[in-house]
């Protein structure tokens, strides 16, 4: 698959739609259009390839709408990656990482977030399971 059908460029005209309704998760990286984008984008590619079945969008912001999102959800750098349902940032990665980090963060996530069998409402952080006090 090519890069355009496993990931997305959020385009001023299109953030809200991927950002405020409640479509499932996703996963965005804030990139700069510097030296690094092309590693950064073949990482986030490998990982949309690997958990494609997973029902992760996976998106990404460069330079032109990061003002937007250091408004919006305060980031401080790039790269940062944001997992976001419904507006609500889930989580968030800082700096340089490798995929094998960033599959661990989208499980992490969405095993807080994603109530087991019986639980509460998915997908609302508000009413995730308290996953501190489950530990044996």
């Amino acid at each position: 698959m090519t890069r355009g059908e496993l990931i997305t460029r959020l385009q001023p005209d299109t953030a809200a739609g991927y950002l405020d309704i409640d479509t499932g998760t996703l996963l965005l990286a804030c990139l700069r259009k510097d030296r690094d984008l092309s590693e950064n984008l073949s990482r986030l590619d490998e990982v949309a390839s690997l958990l494609r079945e997973d029902g992760i969008t996976m998106g990404y912001a460069l330079d032109d709408m990061l003002p937007y999102f250091t408004d919006r959800f305060g980031i401080a750098g790039t790269p940062t990656y944001l997992m976001i349902r419904g507006g609500v940032i889930l989580g968030t990665l800082l700096g340089k990482t490798t995929a094998p980090a960033l599959i661990r963060f989208i499980r992490e996530m969405d095993r807080e977030y994603h109530p087991r069998a019986g639980t509460k409402k998915q997908g609302k952080p508000e009413t995730a399971p308290d996953l501190a006090n489950e530990r044996d």
